[in-house]
Order: structure tokens, then sequence, then C-alpha cells
């Protein structure tokens, strides 16, 4: 008879049909007890703040600490009449370990929390604990292993299975024992493995459990022992699974399947320890660590043993590595493509490169190679669009200090090319720079020269100060803003000679004129003067302009 292709178990066993074990009463009312003490010394507590003055964030926090052992106590309670309630009526509703897992979770994670540590007793104590039975422990430990094992920390889990008193070992909780076992096994601790779960299954044989319940961790139970290499051991689970549970369909025919290879292979042939290698790899497969692996070597197992009794269970081996690793590697690809749309054109390389090749196979490093090769092209055209926006947003700036330049707004127009000095306009920027500062050092000695010609036609002596100290200041600025024109040596000529007559006026004026001032000194009535200058000599803007015309002063 052909025996149909069966699909196993998978490798974990979940704890929806694990019967639940739940805390003693004597372990529930002592957390009520030590939580009932904490409620009195938060009220001492909060009588002490009604009689002084306290922080609003100290307010609050004593706010709130309340609320979090409110509720800790009254899960406690509602926990303790749930346990009465079971245990008097045999209809009662079935307590979830859930619900306590989660109550555990919040006590601990109380206990730890500042809250914990401000709600001492007087005596400097934390309330309770110190008063607890070795329970307590032990459902803290329970609630590490849980929860290291929800996050494949495996590592962990044996860390704080050694942390389990010898004394309580057997009450763990097998929930936490079936997570210590599958860590055994993840971490290739085979032997190890099989012995924590021959104790789950005589716990559970010598219970009301439900068969199937048995035959889930038997049948994982057996193939451990198979991939340990204990072939007789593994023969004899087999056995019980198939005399006790006929009418269990698919663990049934996969137990035959596998007897069916026992019995007719020694136990050194080839066929028998190459099969199970493949089941011990699929016991301790692990997607990101194994990637497409496993399915090769069932599909050479196949093709080395095209008739062997477990071709139908290597199949299905084949079947669910290929689901498992096809999502897996889907999944690496859209993280990939999620750091790319966002522009995370480095990261998505990097996380390309952490994936072993030797894992994937060539069609899916094909693939890679395709992403590489997308995630590049997308962030050489991302840089372009940027550079093409810089350049755009430089060009805008040029043709911004072009216009001042034109309204001959010299030093608004050099402020605007000094910022594009390290930019792609670099070079273009510093010879206008240069440019400009020449046009407004031109410009601001035209400036001076027409102060100059005022000063020689009034006749004022106020106003021929002012005005002096004016292009003084004028021509001064001129050295200090723009040092490098090639008009300088014709702006210090200019200057020597406004200072010959600042020095025939009045020498005072020269340390006027050296004033730090923030603004020009206004020249009062200055255009009325000029209405009329007095013609007492021609030195104007040609004077300045060329400094050899200027005439001696008398």
């Amino acid at each position: 008879m052909t025996l149909e292709p069966v699909e196993p178990e998978p490798p974990e066993i979940t704890e929806e049909n694990i019967p639940g074990t739940l805390p003693s009463m004597v372990f529930i009312n002592d957390r009520i007890f030590e939580y009932g003490r904490k409620l009195e010394r938060w009220k001492e507590l909060d009588s002490q703040a009604a009689k002084k003055q306290v922080k609003d964030d100290e307010a609050a926090e004593m706010v709130r600490c309340f609320r979090k052992l409110q509720t800790v106590l009254s899960s406690y309670t509602d926990l303790r009449s749930k346990v009465l309630q079971t245990q008097k009526a045999a209809t009662a509703e079935r307590i979830g370990s859930a619900g306590v897992i989660e109550l555990e979770k919040n006590d601990i994670s109380f206990m730890e929390s500042t809250c914990g540590r401000l709600l001492t007793d007087s005596t400097g104590q934390t309330a309770g604990w110190n008063q607890r039975e070795d329970t307590a422990d032990l459902a803290q430990l329970e609630t590490l292993i849980d929860r290291h094992a929800e996050n494949r920390e495996y590592q962990e889990v044996l860390q704080v299975w050694q942390k389990i008193p010898s004394g309580q070992v057997g009450r763990v909780h097998l929930r936490s024992k079936i997570n210590y076992g599958n860590a055994l096994m993840y971490l290739k601790k085979e032997d190890k493995a099989a012995e924590i779960y021959q104790q789950v299954v005589d716990q559970m044989s010598s219970s009301d459990v439900q068969a199937t319940d048995i035959v889930s961790l038997r049948k994982i139970l057996a193939d451990l022992y198979i991939a340990s290499g204990n072939y007789k051991a593994a023969t004899g689970q087999y056995k019980k699974i198939s005399e006790d549970y006929q009418n269990i369909g698919r663990l049934e025919e996969w137990s035959k399947l596998q007897l069916s290879l026992l019995d007719r292979s020694k136990e050194s042939g080839p066929e028998l320890k190459e099969y199970s290698a493949i089941l011990r790899d699929y016991l301790e497969y692990v997607v990101e660590q194994g990637g497409y692996k496993l399915l090769w070597q069932a599909e050479n197992f196949l093709g080395k043993y095209p008739y062997s009794p477990v071709a139908a269970n290597i199949e299905i081996i084949k079947t669910k590595v290929k689901t498992a690793a096809d999502k897996w590697f889907d999944g690496f690809m859209s993280q990939v493509e999620k750091l790319r749309s966002e522009n995370k054109f480095q990261e998505a390389q990097d996380l390309l490169k952490t994936l072993p090749s030797d894992i994937i196979g060539p069609d899916k490093l094909l693939a890679l190679k395709g992403k590489s090769e997308e995630v590049s092209l997308t962030d050489a055209v991302e840089k372009e669009t940027q550079r093409m926006a810089v350049i755009q947003e430089l060009q805008k700036q040029w043709n911004n200090g072009m216009v001042l330049a034109k309204a001959e707004k010299f030093d608004e127009a050099i402020a605007v090319f000094t910022k594009l000095s390290d930019s792609e306009y670099s070079t273009k920027a510093k010879e206008k720079i240069k440019e400009m500062s020449v046009e407004a050092a031109k410009a601001d000695r035209k400036k001076a020269a027409n102060l100059f010609t005022r000063f020689t036609k009034t006749t004022d002596v106020e106003s021929r100060k002012k005005l002096l100290i004016e292009t003084h200041r004028l021509l001064k600025s001129i050295l200090v803003k723009y040092p490098e024109v090639d008009i300088k040596s014709k702006v210090i000529s200019n200057l020597e000679r406004v200072e010959q007559e600042m020095m025939a006026i009045d020498p005072k004026l020269l340390v006027l004129a050296d004033q730090d001032v923030s603004s020009p000194t206004k020249i009062d009535g200055l255009d009325r003067a000029f209405a009329s200058p007095a013609k007492t000599g021609s030195i104007g803007q040609d004077a300045l302009s060329d400094p050899d015309s200027v005439p001696p002063v008398h």
C-alpha cells in the first residue's frame, strides 16, 4: 500500500492544549497581602504630602503609582475569586494562562519601577517581597523564559533556566519547559532537548490530558531521538503513537513512514543517517540562518533515494521550508525596497550585503544583484536631481547678484557672490567679486571726489570741516573694504591730500575722522550752502582722480 504524503506538525508546540498551571492560593494571598501593605504605605505618604508643599511632578507621580498599584491589586483579587470558583464547581469557566502571565508581568514591572522603590515600608524594606514564598521567584523566572523564547533569544532562555533552584524544577509550568526544550533544540543540543521533552511527555501521560496533546509532544520527542541518533528510543515513541492513537490522521501517517524507514534500515545505514541529519536540521531550522539550504539537502536526498519510504515526508519538509524561505526572502527584499523608497540608499546597500550567498542560491543572488543595481540607479538619479536643484538655486542667486550689480548696489552684489564662493560657481564668483570691488571702490572714490569738490566751493567753516571728515572716512573705508583693488595707490594719495587740508584747517579733524561711528555724520545745511558755491578753487573730482593735479595747500 502506498502511503499518501502527510504534513508533519511544526517543530514548536503552542500552549493552546497544554493544561494551565495556576499560581497557588498561598501565592495569590501573599501578593494581595504585599500590595495591601503597599497601599497602606501610599496612604502614609499621601498624608505626609497633604501637610507640606509638594512639587507638581511629585504629585503626578504619586497619582500614577496609585493607579498602577490599584490595577495589580484588583487583578490579584479577581484571580483569587476565579480560582475559588473553579475549585468549587467542575463546570466553572477555565482560567486562561495568558491573563495570569500578563498579571505576573505587570507585577514584576511595578516592583522594578520607581513606584516599587517609592512605596517601600517605613523600615526601608520593599513591602512584601522579603516575605514572599519560593513560587514568587519561580513565576518571575518562568515569565522571563517565555519572554526570551518569544523573542528567539535561546541562549538567554538557557541562562534563566540555570537560575531555577533544583528543588523547584519539577514545579515549572509545562509551557516554560517546552520553551526550554525548544531553545535546546535550536541550539543543537538534541540530547538535552529530548530529555526535557521526555519529562514533559511523562508528566502529561500521568495526567488527564487529551491524547492529541501528548501526541504532538511525543512526535517531536521521537524526531529528536532520530536527530540525536537514539534510534531505539525513537522506535519506541513512534510505536506508542501508532498503537495508542490509531485515529490521529496526520501524525499517524507520519509515524508509520518513520517506522517503515526504521524497520528496513540498519542503524549504521547511509539512508537512515542522511534522513536523521535532515530531520535534525528541520527541527532546528531557523529561516534567517538556514535559508534554502535544507531545501537543497532534501532534494539531494530524494535524488539519491527516490523510493525511500519517507520520500513523502521529505516532500513535505521541502514544501514547508520553501514556503518559509520564500516568505523570509520576500520580506527581506521588502525591507530593502522600503529603504530605497525612503532614499536611504546606503542603508539599503548595507542591508543587501548582510545576506549570505550560500543560503539563497543563484536565482536569489541574481535577484539581489538586480535590486542592488536598482538601488544604485535610484541613488544616482536622486543625486543628479538634487544637483540640478542646487545648480538652479545657484543660478538664481547669481542672477540676483547681477541685477544688484547692474543697479550699482555693489556691496549687496558682493555679499551675494561671496555666498557662492564655496559652490560650483566658485571661480566665476571670485572673479565677479574682484570686478565688483573695483566698481564699488571707484563709485565710493567718485562720491569722495564730489564731497571734496563741495568742500572747495563752500565758505562756511563748519560745513568745510564736516565735508573733509566725510571725504576722509569714505576714502579710508575703500581701503578697508576693498584692500586689493588696483586703484588703491590713488585712494591713498587722495587720502593724504584730504589730510593736508584737514591739518591746515584744524589738526583735531583727523581724530574726529578716525572715530568709529555707525553712520555718517549728517551735514546740516550743506545743500543750502552749496546752492551758490564760492569760487575759491577748482579742486574737485579730477583732483581726486589724479592727485598730481591737486594744487599746493597755502
